[in-house]
């Protein structure tokens, strides 16, 4: 716009600020960190009433039926785009583990649709994972759905298999593979290495263990020796803070998880005043 309008052009918080007042409620706009936004002009639902009693009459009943699924899919999408949400947090452990949060997360619409479709008594699950997939796939860009979101955490967590959460997330049931790397870079920054919360009445064991890479090679470049350190405590705690969802190079991971290598040195040095007595020569041992 500066390019056309030079001097005179609106800026972008001005130029949404005139859009949401000349639209009201029919202009979604949706800010993505680190790309353009996104402006949605929304059907209402008595707009789409409208095309519909207004829809040519002579029809057969396949016509009309066709007619009707369209009006109600439209409906539907429309809830899905009123949908308030941001992708600057990953949603709360507490969220994505209750039923009844992730019920509210699918629009009424969409609830009612699932509902008159499935047969079983207690169905709010598939009604929130079903749905939650709906919505994801009608606004991929937009939305961070919770359950598509721990399950591949889930499963990156027990299989480690990058085949495995794909092949889930092509078939629309899962986040991708890199949204889950980028949630546990985002997540390791967001701890750091500070134990969490009050430890002083927990038991604490620290495990470390060291990997090689490249060891035994012709030129003696490129090889690799590192450390790694976790703590596990008990009783266990439970992290509340939102994690903010952010990207996380190689270079942020080893300066928030650097420990500098500190060199013991005893004050007294008891060692060099051991003496030990000369074995007898000759002596046969077993």
């Amino acid at each position: 716009m500066n390019d056309s309008c030079g001097e005179q052009a609106y800026s972008s918080v001005y130029l949404k600020r005139k859009l949401k007042n000349h639209f009201k409620d029919d202009i979604l706009i949706t800010d993505i960190s680190g790309k353009s936004s996104i402006v949605t002009l929304r059907d209402n639902a008595t707009t789409i009433l409208q095309n519909f009693y207004h829809r040519p009459k002579h029809q057969n009943s396949e016509d009309e039926k066709q007619a009707i699924i369209l009006a109600a899919a439209k409906l539907i999408k429309s809830d899905i785009r009123s949908v308030e949400t941001s992708k600057e947090y990953y949603p709360f452990p507490s969220d994505i583990a209750s039923i009844d949060q992730n019920l509210q997360y699918v629009p009424d619409s969409l609830r009612l649709l699932m509902k008159t479709i499935f047969v079983e008594k207690d169905s709010k699950l598939k009604i929130a994972s079903i749905g939650q997939a709906v919505m994801q796939a009608s606004r991929p860009r937009i939305l961070l759905t919770p359950l598509q979101l721990g399950l591949g955490i889930q499963l990156h967590h027990n299989f480690a298999s990058r085949f495995l959460v794909s092949t889930i997330h092509s078939l629309g049931f899962c986040t991708s593979y890199s949204e889950i790397q980028r949630f546990e870079s985002s997540a390791a920054i967001s701890q750091g290495i500070d134990l969490p919360g009050d430890v002083s009445n927990s038991f604490i064991q620290f495990v470390a263990d060291n990997v090689d890479h490249n060891i035994r090679i012709l030129d003696g470049n490129d090889t690799f020796h590192g450390m790694g350190l976790i703590s596990g405590i008990t009783p266990g705690t439970m992290k509340t803070d939102a994690i903010l969802r952010r990207d996380v190079s190689a270079e942020d991971i080893k300066s928030a998880a650097r420990i500098n290598i500190q060199y013991y040195k005893p004050q007294n040095d008891f060692m060099a005043k051991m003496s030990y007595s000369e074995l007898e020569k000759n002596q046969n041992y077993r």
